[in-house]
């Protein structure tokens, strides 16, 4: 995914970092042993079969108010904020075609998670661990100080109810969805790399990455040397598989 430039120099601060993601343009920013269950998103009339049970997926659509802080999604808290409240309006508000593009989005982040499989929900958790995405509304109004896509860098995992923004202004749904894996696998330590292809591209580098086709997740892909955010130790390569395994489905 490529964003058009933005300001760049969040520093690293005690193993997490704030990860910033620029306006909606060229560049951005074994086996599961787990409970079996089912859950009917409202969205969609489809029943969906939950395997990882110890972290979902939360994308809220319907607008939502932040208060800058410890990034916690269970109590609306961002560290990213650059105020010290902001409030996303509702995904697309007033567009025609926006229960289309809000189950196309939802639809993408299932499927491109699908193999682990990760609970992916439009209705807030009522308990457990979860990963918040706030879509809708601009930079101005949640707080962000990149235009298009925002979350923080959490070397180590360290925060499980990470909290991350995706602008309106990002488009079309595919380009949406791999913003939305990527916000996911920042929030776990994952940093940014230099494939085009790769779910990771973009995230505060140079990479310019090709949001017509589905992101990846690899085994063994390098990490970007050059990329403005690192994690302290972290290997030249790193797992996205593993870790998003690890995460939610340990």
């Amino acid at each position: 995914m490529k964003l058009r430039p933005f300001l760049l120099g969040a520093a690293l601060l005690a193993g997490a970092c704030n990860a910033q993601i620029s306006d909606g343009g060229a560049r951005l920013a074994g086996d599961v042993d787990a409970s079996i269950g089912t859950t009917t998103d409202p969205v969609s009339d489809a029943t969906t079969a939950t395997l990882c049970a110890a972290r979902s997926v939360y994308l809220n659509f319907e607008g939502q108010s932040l208060t800058k802080g410890p990034s916690d999604a269970t109590t609306n808290h961002a560290s990213w904020m650059q105020k010290a409240t902001g409030t996303a309006p509702p995904y697309l508000s007033g567009d025609p075609n926006r229960a289309t593009a809000i189950q196309a989005i939802v639809d993408g982040v299932r499927t491109q998670l699908s193999q682990f499989p990760i609970t992916v929900t439009t209705t807030r958790p009522a308990t457990g661990e979860y990963v918040m995405i706030v879509f809708g509304g601009t930079a101005a109004a949640i707080g962000s100080k990149f235009g298009a896509a925002v979350n923080t860098l959490d070397c180590g995992d360290v925060q499980h109810n990470d909290v991350a923004w995706i602008s309106d202004n990002v488009s079309p749904p595919q380009h949406v969805i791999n913003t939305a894996i990527g916000a996911i696998g920042f929030g776990l330590g994952l940093t940014a790399t230099g494939d085009p292809k790769d779910c990771m591209c973009g995230w505060d580098n140079q990479c310019n990455s090709n949001n017509t086709v589905t992101c990846t997740l690899g085994a063994a892909v390098t990490r970007d040397p050059a990329a403005n955010q690192l994690c302290a130790g972290a290997g030249t390569t790193q797992d996205e598989v593993a870790t998003l395994r690890t995460a939610f489905c340990m």
